[in-house]
């Protein structure tokens, strides 16, 4: 069973390192069920973030990096999942950022969870033991939070809690592979995540939620724009009239 860890990276020099080390040193050599790897995906940073992971991979067997030109998140992470699909052969794949925000031990239940027959593990922040950054501001709290049960009432998956969350494990045959990557909604915001959460969760036999803390980054500032909420409330409305409307037919 081989697992490929998705991790874009723009100007995280002074994560990047103390990142790979956590998750091929220490996440890695626990999980001996699985046949790890971690692809980190460099929109050509100006920090060296790309020099860094190449010194890295001569620690690291399974350590790859497939680097391009800045685009966006979203089009960095289709990227990624292109190329650990066409070259590294996986099972599933995780999406997980660079930032700490995601923290990889969380990695161990994914995989756990793969293998007992999930098709699609979302690492969630409003499940019970799950949280949100307690650093941050009350209006991005109530925004994260309303934002979240907005597309719950909106998109209706089974009993899905968390429709914004990154963090997140995918079969690829018959599920990942068959999605069109490339035509996802909005891969200039992160309100893609939402396209392609809400096109896995449609094809998923099996979900499962699991939760966890999402942190602060421990370094920079935090990416949180009002573009990027409209941008997702806009993707969220069209998904609910492109659902209205197959209901019709």
């Amino acid at each position: 069973m081989r697992i490929v860890v998705v991790m874009p990276t723009y100007n995280e020099a002074q994560n990047i390192c103390a990142m790979v080390d956590l998750v091929c040193a220490d996440v890695f050599r626990r999980m001996s069920q699985a046949d790890m790897h971690l692809l980190v995906v460099d929109d050509n940073s100006p920090d060296g973030t790309g020099r860094l992971v190449r010194q890295k991979m001569l620690q690291y067997p399974n350590l790859h990096l497939s680097s391009g030109r800045k685009q966006s998140l979203g089009r960095a992470y289709v990227r990624g999942i292109r190329y650990a699909i066409e070259k590294l052969s996986p099972d599933a794949i995780v999406e997980m950022d660079a930032d700490f925000q995601h923290d990889p031990r969380y990695l161990t239940q994914m995989v756990a969870a793969f293998r007992d027959g999930a098709d699609y593990v979302i690492g969630s922040r409003f499940i019970p033991g799950g949280s949100i950054p307690n650093g941050w501001a009350w209006y991005r709290k109530a925004i994260s939070r309303l934002g979240n049960s907005f597309a719950r009432c909106m998109l209706r998956i089974g009993d899905l809690h968390d429709f914004t969350t990154g963090y997140r494990l995918t079969r690829v045959n018959g599920l990942l592979d068959q999605i069109d990557l490339r035509h996802l909604r909005r891969l200039d915001r992160f309100a893609y995540k939402v396209d392609l959460l809400y096109k896995t969760a449609k094809k998923a036999a099996k979900i499962v939620e699991i939760p966890i803390c999402f942190a602060e980054r421990r370094h920079e500032n935090s990416k949180f724009q009002i573009a990027e909420i409209m941008a997702t409330l806009q993707v969220i409305m069209r998904l609910r009239l492109e659902n209205s409307r197959l209901l019709q037919k």
